[in-house]
């Protein structure tokens, strides 16, 4: 892989596939900075609109993913952190942006070609924004459910405590000893 710079941080490119890895520290600035952004937009290559061969399954596919019709699906494949060789996770980032990347949490991020154009473009159209407004909100549900079922396990506890209270308790042990006592003799 030849290593290249885009805006301020360097990465790693595959010259077969274009193919880019980027460390966790160039990925967060990325993420984070308006002008790294912008060097990824104006230095990413485009793949061209007809229709290449994916390595993955050598199944047909358009620039914007889909498959062709006339084909399995492709196979997929997980890959080896460049840096330890330890396979590494499939993720769709943010959970929502379409955009599917291998990452190895250590090390980085492999990128296909044109994935991280694509999760540039995702995060300017405000759908990272949009991602943790909705984990926010799905956090605060959870936490709302998680209120609600320790107060119903309180009023619970409250309510059996009224019908037996120590005095009921005390004397229906009493009861039940003189009953076996009676039994007994």
């Amino acid at each position: 892989m030849a290593s290249i710079k885009i805006g301020a941080e360097a990465m790693r490119e595959c010259e077969r596939c274009g193919g880019l890895w980027v460390e966790v520290g160039a990925f967060e600035k990325i993420c984070a900075d308006r002008e790294q952004q912008s060097a990824v937009l104006g230095g990413a290559s485009l793949v061209p609109k007809h229709q290449i061969a994916v390595d993955r399954g050598s199944s047909p596919t358009t620039r914007e993913g889909s498959i062709d019709r006339g084909s399995e699906p492709p196979k997929v494949r997980y890959v080896p952190c460049p840096q330890c060789g330890q396979l590494m996770n499939r993720i769709n980032f943010a959970r929502c942006s379409g955009v599917v990347v291998d990452v190895c949490r250590g090390h980085g991020t492999w990128f296909d070609r044109d994935e991280l154009r694509g999760i540039v473009e995702f995060i300017r159209s405000g759908g990272l924004d949009a991602a943790r407004q909705k984990e926010k909100r799905e956090i605060e549900f959870e936490r709302e459910q998680l209120r609600a079922e320790q107060l119903a396990a309180v009023t619970r506890a409250n309510s059996l405590s009224h019908y037996y209270s120590d005095e009921d308790r005390t004397g229906g042990l009493s009861a039940a000893r003189g009953l076996l006592k009676f039994l007994i003799e």
